[in-house]
C-alpha cells in the first residue's frame, strides 16, 4: 500500500498584505513518495540498559523531539523508548553526527552529551538505529548502536510478516516458533547484535487481527526462554519487528521482549 509523506521543504514566509498588520503565510510544502532517493528514513530505539532520559541530534540540531510553546524540553527516550513510535522521520542521505544528549530539565547531567556516533543511510532506504551495550555510568557514555536496513516484505492484506532483533546481551542464538514451544519454527539462529531477515507466519487464520503464541527458543531447541509465550493480535497487512532486550543474569534489567510496526 503506497504511503505519502509530507515535509516542510523550507521557511515560513510572512509580508505585508494590502491592510496594515495582516499576514500571509506562504509555506513550501513537497510531496514525498515512499522510498524517494533524496531522503533517507529512521527509526531509533534505545535499548543500552541504565541509560538517562536522552533526545538524539542530528549533525547539530534535534531530530527526537521538539520543545513546547515555553521552550522548555517536554520529554525525551529513557531505556526502551522508541522514535519515531509509528512510521519513520526523514533525513537526507549521506554521512551524519547522530549523538544524544541528557534532557536540558534533568536533575543530574542536563544537556550533558552521552553519544557521539557516525551513521551513514542511503537514499530511499529505511533504517532502524539500536543504541547497545550497557551504559557506562562512570564516563557516562552510552557505548555502541547498531543501524539495520529494514528492508520492506511483499506486504499484502492478507499476511502478516515477522523479523527478531536480538538485543539481549548475553543470548545464546535464538529461534522464533509459533504456537507451542516444540511447535513450526519461523525464524531461525539470531545472534546478538543482528536482526533476521523477513519471515510470513504461516497458518494465521481468519479475521483481520488473528491471535496467536510465539515463542522464543535457543537455537535449535524447544527450551524457551518466555515459558508462558508471547500472545500476539497482529493486523494483516502489517510488519512488526519483536526485539529482545536486557542483560542475561542481570536482575535490574532482565530479559524483556517488545515489538513495533515497522511498515503497514
Amino acid at each position: 500500500m503506497k504511503k505519502t509523506l509530507y515535509l516542510i521543504a523550507g521557511c515560513i514566509v510572512l509580508f505585508a498584505a494590502c491592510k496594515k498588520g495582516d499576514l500571509v503565510e506562504n509555506t513550501a510544502y513537497e510531496r514525498l513518495a515512499a522510498n524517494d532517493t533524496k531522503y533517507a528514513y529512521l527509526k531509533i530505539l534505545n535499548l543500552t540498559p541504565g541509560t538517562p532520559v536522552v533526545n538524539f541530534y542530528m549533525d547539530g540540531p534535534k531530530f527526537s523531539a521538539v520543545n513546547s510553546g515555553t521552550g522548555i524540553e517536554t520529554g525525551g527516550f529513557a531505556y526502551n523508548g522508541l522514535f519515531p513510535d509509528f512510521g519513520y522521520a526523514v533525513t537526507t542521505p549521506g554521512s551524519h553526527n547522530l549523538t544524544a544528549k541528557v534532557l536540558s530539565t534533568a536533575t543530574a547531567d542536563a544537556n550533558l552529551q552521552v553519544m557521539d556516533q557516525t551513521i551513514s543511510p542511503e537514499g530511499g532506504k529505511y533504517y532502524t538505529v539500536y543504541t547497545t551495550g550497557i551504559y557506562d555510568a562512570a564516563g557516562k557514555k552510552i557505548p555502541s548502536l547498531i543501524m539495520i536496513e529494514d528492508t520492506k516484505p511483499p506486504l499484502d492484506t492478507s499476511k502478516v510478516f515477522l523479523r527478531v532483533a536480538n538485543m539481549y546481551n548475553g543470548s545464546p542464538n535464538l529461534d522464533l516458533v509459533k504456537d507451542a514451544a516444540t511447535g513450526a519454527k519461523i525464524i531461525s539462529n539470531v545472534a546478538y547484535g543482528t536482526s533476521s531477515d523477513w519471515q510470513e507466519v504461516p497458518s494465521i487464520g481468519p479475521g483481520t487481527a488473528p491471535t496467536f503464541k510465539l515463542f522464543i527458543n535457543a537455537v535449535g531447541t524447544s527450551n524457551t526462554l518466555v515459558p508462558a509465550g508471547l500472545s500476539i493480535t497482529p493486523t494483516k497487512g502489517r510488519s512488526y519487528t519483536i526485539y529482545l532486550r536486557g542483560i542475561l543474569g542481570n536482575p535490574t534489567y532482565p530479559l524483556a521482549i517488545g515489538s513495533f510496526t515497522s511498515f503497514f
